[in-house]
């Protein structure tokens, strides 16, 4: 499994691709000798408007946090920061502030 050298604190939106090959986002919450907790966790998938988010359970009521084994994890990395704005903007309808809209 490759795993990015930046750390992963709670709260991080992160990626995770599956060796199934999906690839899922979600908020990390914590993690123990063999899974991670995330919360809100969504997958990547094809729509008629492109690539969008959507419930990686759909039985389970989206605010879950979920365990995902670790065993099952090829790819473990922080999101990159403008899909970790839609994902917040997703699963919360807050729009993250930019630094262009502060004219930083």
């Amino acid at each position: 499994m490759l795993i990015e050298k930046n750390t992963l604190d709670e709260n991080n939106i992160i990626t995770l691709k599956l060796s199934s090959g999906e690839e899922i986002i979600g908020k990390f919450i914590r993690e123990d000798e063999t899974s991670y907790l995330m919360e809100k966790p969504l997958m990547l998938a094809m729509s008629q408007k492109g690539v969008g988010m959507a419930p990686v359970l759909m039985t389970v009521n989206p605010e879950s946090k979920i365990k995902i084994q670790k065993h099952a994890v090829m790819i473990l990395a922080n999101s990159d920061e403008d899909i970790a704005k839609q994902y917040i903007y997703q699963t919360t309808g807050i729009q993250p502030v930019t630094s262009s809209i502060l004219g930083v």
